[in-house]
Formats: C-alpha cells, structure tokens, sequence
C-alpha cells in the first residue's frame, strides 16, 4: 500500500498520498495517481484503498490509445528530445507547433490521406516557400513514427511533393566598392560596430560564431583567430553558447594585420569602459563583443545597425549572412579555389559552398569570356 503523508497548509493539518498505477504501454512510462486535501488519515486511507482495489482490477485507468496527429506527436515530441541538440528540438517543436498541427492535428492518423496531406504541404509553400522543405521533414518522422506505433497504416507524406515556386533571385552580398562604402560608414558610427562588421567580412565567420567569440580565441601575436564555439539555443528558445555547428566547424582562421589592429583598438576601448563600471576586462572568457551589461549580445541588435548603415549607404539590403556570402564571394573573385573557401567557411561538405556561392560578380561575368577569347587566340 502507498504511503499516506502528513502535510500543513493554510487550511492547517492535512494528508496525502500517491498511488502507483503500472506502466503506460504506449510511452513506457510509470503511471501514478496523486491524492490530497484529506482532513483525516483515515479519509485518505479509505479512498486510497479504493483506488487500489480499481486499478488492480482495470476499473480505473483505461489505455487510451493515442489517435490523432496531436496524440502521436504528444508522445513523439519527448523521445526526440533525447536524440538531438536543443537547438535543433526548438526548431522541430517550434515548425509542428505553427504549421503540422494546426494543419493536420485533429486528423486521426489512420485516416490521413495523400490528399489531405499534399493539401498542407502546398499551404505550408505557399506560407513560407523557404521551409517547406524542412516543415513536411518533421511531418514526415511524426508520421512515421505512428506507424511504428502500429496506429497508422502508411506515411502518405513520403509521396508527397513540394510545388515548384517561382525563384527570385535574391542578392546577398556586398561587391568590393559597397563593401568599402559599408566599413566606411561603420567606421564613423563607432569603434565597436567598425570593428564587429570588419571582422564579419574579412573572416567569412557565422553571426553565432561572432557574437560567441571571447579574446581568449584572439590571438595578436600570430593574427589568428579560434573558431570553437557559437550561439545557439537551447529547447526554450533561449540563447545559449553551444559547441559549433559542425567538426568542420571548428577551424583557425588566419586574418589580416590591419583587421587585428582594429580589434586590438577595440579591446583597449572595450577594458576601459568595463573597469569603468567595475567589471574585470582581463577575464579569458570575456566575450569580445557584448551589451552594455556585459551580457551576450543579441543578433536583431546587430541587424539594426546593419540596416541603418545599408540604409544611409543607399546599398543593397543583406543580411548578417550576407557578410559571410561576401567574403566567400570576394575570395572566389581574388582568386582563392573552392576548397580553400571551403576550409576558411567551415563547409563539412564541398557542395555547400558551391551550391550557396556560384554567384558571381559582374565583373567577373565579363572578365569569364575574355579569359576565353584570349584562350583561343
């Protein structure tokens, strides 16, 4: 029998107890039955037997049997947390939260259809034509997993197919003259956004990278910089410091004398104004670039600052990638291969680069025939 526990509140001396009540053999999981408010043991004695005689005897707790999308995704959502980085579990939960289930939740998985769930793949395109494909990726592994739960028959989203959109060619990236005209205003602006953004262009480094960047990774005395960690988030969405994306990831760049001078600029400014407030500058993990409180600095910040420099350089709007496109672009035009590039990036796989830089600049498009005609005499 459960123990029955003696416990006060602002009602006074009262019991409680909690009952074991099996295995759950859907999820595995120990089930148990939680009583309380009782003014007397012997109250709590008495419906505890009676609960005890119930569920030895099945009268109590009735397997339900999961049925809907929703229910196999109650179930699924908790076991994939155990097999992925937080970052990635936000994301899946954030993309099933907003777009699976409320598009298909309410439907019994055995009773979905190619039709019902083609018919939310073209919505999902039509909303956000960007992540359609990893949206029906996540659809696909709740489904499948019902299936292996033997409550859904088939995974009608594999013969599933994302509609063919009209692409736009988008520009994100700065040439050299745009570039110097965007340093130049940044320069003016302040020391600290010279310094942030030089640092993005002349390294080819992701914004997480940046912004998790301490000066123990800094080295002035032979111009490199470590790469070992970057921001994430954790299952909650909040801001975390997490190992890099990938092994390749972790990479040394070698950087340019004039960019570590202007970081060297920065820490003195930086130590300065740190012990003003009287916080220790010397530490190793102090955070090269970080908020008025000495906290991790949030990327929309960095984004304003950025629009408001694309704005008054009247240049093309970019994002905070678009400085790693940049530099990745710029490098290919100076004449760097592929797989230096690659290296510098942190690519784990050579067709990254090439499938997100095959852009050139249109000087490089003109200078392409004449290479040719020259070839040919």
């Amino acid at each position: 029998m459960a123990k029955i526990v003696e416990y006060s509140n602002s009602k006074g001396k009262l019991y409680r107890f909690r009952v074991y009540a099996g295995i759950d053999e859907t999820t595995g999981k120990k089930k148990y039955i939680k009583r309380s408010g009782f003014k007397t043991k012997a109250q709590a004695k008495k419906e505890l037997v009676k609960l005890e005689y119930e569920i030895a005897n099945g009268g109590y707790f009735k397997q339900e049997r999961p049925e809907t999308v929703r229910d196999v995704y109650n179930i699924w959502i908790d076991q994939y947390r155990l097999t992925v980085k937080e970052a990635t579990f936000f994301n899946a939960k954030r993309a099933l939260e907003y777009y699976v289930l409320p598009a298909i939740g309410s439907y019994k998985v055995n009773s979905l259809t190619l039709s019902v769930c083609q018919k939310a793949v073209n919505e999902w395109a039509s909303k956000c034509p960007g992540s359609v494909s990893i949206i029906k990726v996540y659809a696909s592994a709740l489904i499948k997993y019902a299936v292996k739960l033997e409550i859904a028959n088939k995974n009608p989203f594999s013969d599933t197919t994302i509609p063919r959109t009209q692409k736009r060619e988008k520009i994100n990236f700065l040439d050299v003259g745009q570039l110097k005209t965007f340093l130049a205003l940044a320069e003016k602006k302040s020391l600290k956004q010279y310094a942030l953004f030089r640092l993005l262009a002349y390294s080819g480094m992701r914004i997480g990278e940046l912004v998790a960047l301490t000066w123990d990774d800094v080295n002035f005395a032979d111009n490199t910089i470590s790469i070992n960690k970057t921001l994430s988030k954790n299952a909650d969405g909040q801001p975390i410091i997490h190992d890099p994306k990938t092994k390749t990831s972790k990479r040394l760049l070698d950087m340019d004398v004039e960019t570590m001078q202007i970081l060297k600029r920065w820490k003195v400014k930086q130590a300065s104004y740190l012990l003003a407030i009287g916080i220790n500058a010397m530490s190793k993990s102090q955070l090269v670039f970080s908020n008025r409180s000495n906290e991790l600095l949030v990327t929309t910040a960095i984004g304003r600052w950025c629009k408001q420099l694309l704005k008054a350089g009247d240049l093309p709007k970019i994002t905070l990638h678009g400085f790693r496109h940049t530099h990745a672009t710029l490098l290919l035009s100076a004449g760097a291969s592929v797989k230096e590039v690659q290296n510098r990036l942190g690519h784990s796989d050579v067709s990254t680069t090439l499938n997100i830089y095959t852009h050139l600049t249109r000087q490089d498009q003109k200078e392409t025939i004449q290479k040719f005609v020259r070839y040919l005499g």
